[in-house]
């Protein structure tokens, strides 16, 4: 990563830094604002923490090496409008509407201004520092809790690798793909609707001119050829699951490499997926190169996935995986043996 997009990512922490030294403070409205409604609030806050958190997922994707500085440079400035906006709405509260439900956003809003700090410190070299009152003040229950979760994982220890292999690639796999799908579907169906009604925009402050979570509406055709290629990923991940993992009834040496292999190989699939999904929120006008290539990518991947599939799955299922794999485009011969 260049120094420029180092500056520029510390920039972005030191904003949400003074954002979270303020947020931690604040006690309340003296006086209740007659627009206040705890309802709209939580649909205002939960509209927030969605485009939000699509944004820093783009982020991440964009740090990673190699990283992409264009991509960074135009996200950095709509991570800071949307962490603007939370903490603006978060002022918002009245001292009228409870102490307990005030500590309760508050302390929400704090803990993702102090995970987004964290997140950002873990690409850059020069990290910004949070005011140790404000974390300690903030992390001490969630630190508990993770020892606690720990412990409690050390009774349940997977019982052989299999096992393992199943319980991981549902987190690691499984539910990023799905995630992933779902998250497109919905933002597809959104730019759809504001092709032809335009409402009255909820977040219409001047700080969130530059927020938009929503796909343009030239790439709608687009991104539904992409949502099939995503949908097809998840079939294809689902049945590895079911019947390559799930129906793995030997052990041998072997059959263990295979399975840490389709992990490894499901958890490029889930990266991919998520790299091929965000080409249509680039703001980059190579944005359709990029998918292009993404989307071979994962074909790719997809491939490789099925023809390691074939080496163990049980012959009832055979079929389906050649077909699978003849669609992919990939004709050569199935590797004689486990790929080590």
């Amino acid at each position: 990563m260049d120094k420029e997009t180092q500056k520029l990512l510390h920039a972005t922490a030191l904003n949400i830094n003074v954002l979270l030294n303020h947020v931690h403070k604040f006690e309340g409205l003296d006086e209740k604002t007659q627009e206040f409604s705890e309802s709209k609030f939580k649909e205002t806050i939960k509209s927030l923490a969605t485009a939000i958190d699509k944004e820093v997922t783009y982020l991440i994707i964009a740090c990673k090496p190699p990283a992409r500085s264009s991509d960074v440079e135009s996200l950095c400035p709509k991570i800071n409008a949307g962490f603007f906006s939370l903490v603006q709405q978060t002022e918002r509260i009245p001292k009228s509407a409870g102490r307990t439900y005030l500590h309760a956003v508050r302390k929400a809003t704090c803990q993702s201004l102090i995970a987004a700090i964290g997140l950002i410190n873990s690409f850059i070299d020069d990290n910004v520092e949070m005011e140790q009152s404000v974390v300690s003040d903030m992390m001490f229950m969630p630190r508990s809790g993770v020892f606690w979760e720990h412990c409690k994982a050390l009774s349940q220890v997977p019982a052989d690798n299999r096992t393992a292999v199943a319980l991981e690639w549902t987190t690691s796999v499984g539910n990023l793909v799905k995630d992933a799908v779902t998250e497109l579907s919905e933002s597809l169906d959104s730019a759809k609707e504001a092709t032809t009604a335009h409402g009255e925009d909820e977040f219409s402050e001047d700080s969130m001119d530059e927020f938009d979570s929503d796909i343009p509406a030239d790439r709608i055709d687009k991104g539904r050829k992409i949502e099939k290629q995503l949908q097809a990923a998840k079939h294809t991940c689902d049945k590895v699951a079911l019947r390559c993992i799930r129906d793995c009834e030997q052990l041998d040496e072997e059959r263990v490499v295979w399975l840490d292999g389709l992990l490894e190989q499901g958890k490029l699939i889930a990266r991919s997926v998520d790299d091929l999904a965000a080409t249509l929120f680039m703001d980059d006008e190579s944005w359709n190169k990029c998918a292009e290539l993404e989307s071979e990518k994962l074909r790719h991947l997809l491939a490789d996935l099925v023809t390691l599939a074939i080496t163990f799955v049980d012959d009832s299922h055979l079929a389906w995986f050649e077909l699978c794999r003849k669609q992919l485009g990939e004709t050569q011969k199935v590797p004689a043996e486990v790929v080590r």
